[in-house]
């Protein structure tokens, strides 16, 4: 006679299987949530509050957003090597009183020079805090379990910012400046809220034989690791995979096929719901530098086949349109969750242990250039006078971006720094 798990023990159960280990992991996975709620929250209200509130043009409000995020790449590396010199969590924490500190001051701009030097050093804050949290990650545990629990943090992520997203959706309607100002009051507060958590982690500060100081000429070694640098310039040109769902697909629903409109957000919810069901899956593995290298070429290649089939959506009726748009989204995500596997593995596993905050730093370089640069490119390519042609050659350079991963594996690092194959 077999006996079954009460309801309450089995719940328990799936929860603890749910949630990342117990102690700093889940610590982290906190933190991250609030954060990821006031994202949800910025990005969907912050240009309406800018436009409506500041009173600004919306080219001044994109050009001050495009100058402020490309300057703030400068501070990636050097707010990196805060990271290691002072411990992540003590560098994490400050980044997040510098984050409320301008973010509550947005309430009160006016003016587009408050503005635009505001976002300058809530940008710059982002960008370090970015490098911090990777080194924060790092501390968190070893191979396998720092890969699942980066992984974790992602689909967190799309948690946090649909949760956000969707808590915005009154203010939009109601489209107020009292609103507005209070939504970005309650977007200040996440700051705050997310370093609580931090104060259970054990605080570890490098010790004296760990300080990238100790080592001759390693006070910017990633500047030098050609290895790390290649990696970082492929997983940049995949990632710009991430603008072309919100960018380009909704001007190309619009504007280029006979879908219908509703394609859009079902497109997003297509992505949001495949990356918290399966980036933790996709991830296993990617502790290993060759099968990581792997899945950024299999990524390269389902992004090649997601921009094959956007291509030929032109001309076709709604219902055909519609269905290779749904296909198309699958493969962009899957796409997304190689990259997004591949790119945790291989970050991490070729950092030196006690320099993860600059290579964290450094490694953001590409994402971010990739976010600066890809309206532009993506507008040229699949938005211009050859648009079937333009999707085509975007998806041969993700292609050939993914086919060069395990390459770039076999390039020497730092002096001294075999490769790691």
């Amino acid at each position: 006679m077999t006996t079954t798990a009460p309801p309450t023990r089995r719940t328990r159960a799936l929860l603890t299987a749910a949630l990342p280990a117990p102690g700093a992991p889940r610590l982290l996975a906190l933190s991250w949530l609030v954060k990821t709620v006031g994202s949800g929250l910025y990005l969907t209200t912050s240009t309406l509050f800018f436009t409506r509130v500041v009173g600004l043009p919306v080219h001044q409000v994109a050009t001050g957003l495009t100058v402020a995020g490309i300057a703030a790449l400068a501070g990636a590396v050097p707010l990196g090597k805060l990271a290691d010199r002072y411990g992540p969590r003590r560098t994490y924490t400050a980044l997040l009183a510098v984050q409320f500190a301008t973010m509550a001051a947005l309430i009160f701009a006016r003016t587009f020079p408050a503005f635009a030097a505001l976002i300058l050093v809530f940008l710059l804050a982002e960008q370090g805090s970015t490098a911090a949290r990777g080194a924060l990650v790092a501390t968190a545990g070893e191979g396998a379990e720092r890969v699942r629990l980066r992984a974790y943090l992602r689909v967190v992520t799309n948690i946090g910012i649909t949760l956000g997203a969707a808590a915005s959706a009154l203010v939009i309607q109601a489209d107020s400046k009292t609103g507005y100002m209070v939504l970005l009051g309650c977007t200040a507060l996440t700051y705050p809220a997310a370093a609580l958590p931090l104060r259970g982690l054990r605080a570890r500060e490098p010790g004296p034989a760990e300080k990238p100081s100790s080592h001759p000429g390693a006070g910017w070694q990633v500047l030098r690791d050609r290895r790390y640098a290649a990696i970082t310039l492929i997983c940049g040109v995949l990632s710009l995979q991430a603008q072309v769902l919100s960018f380009a697909v909704p001007l190309w629903v619009l504007e280029h096929t006979e879908a219908p409109r509703v394609l859009v957000p079902a497109m997003v919810t297509v992505n949001t719901v495949m990356v918290i069901c399966l980036q933790i899956r996709f991830s296993r593995g990617a502790e290993d530098n060759a099968r990581a290298a792997a899945m950024c070429r299999a990524a390269g290649l389902a992004l090649l086949a997601a921009c094959a089939l956007v291509s030929f959506t032109a001309g076709l009726s709604g219902w055909q349109a519609g269905t290779l748009l749904l296909l198309f989204a699958a493969a962009l995500t899957l796409g997304e969750l190689w990259l997004s596997a591949g790119s945790f593995g291989l970050s991490f596993n070729l950092a030196p242990d006690d320099m993860h905050g600059q290579y964290q730093g450094f490694f953001s370089l590409g994402r971010g250039a990739a976010t600066a640069l890809a309206p532009a490119l993506i507008a040229t390519l699949c938005l211009g006078d050859h648009p079937r042609a333009g999707w085509l050659v975007l998806g041969a350079l993700f292609a050939a971006a993914g086919a060069a991963a395990p390459l770039a594996l076999r390039v020497r690092g730092t002096s001294g720094q075999a490769p790691f194959i």
